[in-house]
C-alpha cells in the first residue's frame, strides 16, 4: 500500500503583534516569567504568543534597513555514532549521512532558500554590505535522515521520515556583523516512501521548508518595524 506524506511543520505560525512606545517606533514584545530566556549573544525570547520561538534584541528596530544581503545558507548534520547494520536497530531510524549527500543537501538548500529569499518585498537585494543593508542568513541546523546509507539500499524498500531538520533564519546588522534576531522551526516530512522517491521527495520538502522560513523571515522583520510592515499597510510599497 502506497501511504500519503504529510509535511508537519512543529512549530505553529503566529499573528504577529507589535507593542508601540512613545515617538512612533516599535518595540517588540518579550517573554515574561518562566517563558524569558536570553541567549548567549544577546537575543531575547520574544512573546509566544507572536512567535513560538524567536529571539530579538530588545531594542530592535529595522526601520532604516532598504536593502538585504543572503548571505551563503549553512547545513550541519547530527553526527550518528557507531556502525549501521541492515538488520539491527541500533540507530532507531536515524542513519549517517555520506559526505556525498550532505553536500548535495547543502547545494539544493541554499539554491532553493535564495529563491524564496528574493521574495521578501520591497527590500532591494545587495550584493555588498552597507549600513542600510540587512543580511539574512538561512540554516538548517542538526539534520537527521531516516534514509540507510545507499550501501544497503538493496536492502531497504521503504524509508520512514526521510528527514527531519531545525530551520533557522538570522538577520545580522551588515557593517557590525551584530545578530539582531532568529528565528527557530522543527520541520520534518512524515510518510513512508520508497527508496527511489526519496531525491523528489528531498525536492518538495526543501520548498516547503523555504516557504515557511520566508514567512518566519516576514514576520521578524514586522517585529522590528521594518519596509515589510510598511508595506503590508501600504501596499503601493511593494511594488518593488
Amino acid at each position: 500500500m502506497r501511504l500519503t506524506s504529510r509535511w508537519a511543520i512543529l512549530t505553529g505560525v503566529a499573528v504577529v503583534v507589535l507593542a508601540y512606545w512613545g515617538g512612533g517606533s516599535t518595540q517588540p514584545v518579550l517573554a515574561t516569567g518562566e517563558e524569558a530566556e536570553a541567549t548567549g549573544d544577546g537575543l531575547h525570547r520574544l512573546d509566544p504568543r507572536i512567535m513560538q520561538t524567536a529571539w530579538v534584541k530588545p531594542d530592535l528596530n529595522l526601520e532604516h534597513y532598504t536593502k538585504i544581503l543572503i548571505m551563503p545558507s549553512i547545513a550541519s548534520f547530527r553526527e550518528v555514532s557507531g556502525r549501521y547494520h541492515p538488520r539491527g536497530g541500533a540507530h532507531q531510524g536515524v542513519f549517517p549521512i555520506s559526505e556525498q549527500d550532505q553536500d548535495r543537501f547543502r547545494l539544493q538548500f541554499g539554491e532553493v532558500f535564495h529563491e524564496y529569499a528574493v521574495q521578501l518585498k520591497p527590500y532591494e537585494v545587495s550584493q555588498e554590505v552597507g549600513r542600510e543593508v540587512l543580511m539574512v542568513r538561512g540554516l538548517m541546523v542538526d539534520v537527521i535522515s531516516g534514509s540507510p546509507p545507499s550501501r544497503f539500499g538493496s536492502n531497504t524498500t521503504f524509508v520512514n521520515r526521510p528527514w527531519e531538520v531545525t530551520a533557522m533564519i538570522e538577520l545580522r546588522d551588515s557593517m557590525s556583523d551584530e545578530v539582531l534576531a532568529r528565528s527557530m522551526d522543527r520541520l520534518r516530512i512524515d510518510g513512508v516512501f520508497d527508496v527511489t522517491e526519496v531525491p523528489e521527495v528531498t525536492r518538495r520538502a526543501m520548498h516547503e521548508w523555504s516557504e515557511v522560513m520566508l514567512v518566519r523571515l516576514r514576520e521578524l522583520v514586522e517585529v522590528g518595524g521594518g519596509r515589510w510592515s510598511r508595506c503590508q499597510q501600504d501596499e503601493t510599497d511593494c511594488a518593488l
